[in-house]
């Protein structure tokens, strides 16, 4: 027996069509009824929060000037250690790979896009954070969401264990 009542198929485009179309009219007798648009008030209250709170506890870096100072120094160092790095383009990593990802060992595919998770990446070895140079010597080619699991962790150098 078909239920009459029943307004979509239950297949997941028609369903989402459904619940899109009841949440466009949900807004749209919301916006008639109170004359503004949903959330826009909580915004407005979230940036006058803000603004009150910069206001009585100031900005991180006056209420801690010697970490922002570290900060500084720091971040100056790795920019300064990444220019005196050889230049090699990304193409050449991943060829001399072999299109190998060097953490997990699988092929990476050169026609996928950035930013996809599987995409190709250069991953430093030694990462600039832990004292690292950007050279051809300690770079591999990684997928972007391995790459990007790893971090600046300090993990071997698995190309050359192959």
């Amino acid at each position: 027996m078909v239920n009459p009542r029943r307004v979509q198929c239950g297949k997941p485009d028609c369903k989402r069509t459904f619940n899109a179309e009841r949440a466009r009219a949900w807004h749209r007798n919301y916006t008639k009824t109170t004359g503004e648009r949903y959330g826009q008030k909580y915004r407005e209250w979230e940036l006058d929060y803000l603004k009150r709170r910069r206001e009585t506890l100031g900005h991180w870096r006056e209420l801690y000037p010697e970490t922002a100072a570290l900060a500084d120094a720091r971040r100056r160092m790795l920019v300064k250690q990444a220019d005196r790095g050889e230049r090699f383009a990304p193409l050449d990593v991943y060829k001399r790979d072999r299109w190998m990802c060097g953490l997990c060992r699988l092929e990476v595919d050169a026609r996928l896009p950035w930013p996809h998770p599987m995409s190709p990446s250069v991953d430093h070895i030694v990462p600039l954070s832990r004292g690292g140079t950007h050279v051809l010597a300690n770079v591999q080619c990684a997928h972007l969401s391995c790459n990007s699991r790893k971090g600046d962790a300090l993990i071997g150098n698995r190309r050359d264990e192959a």
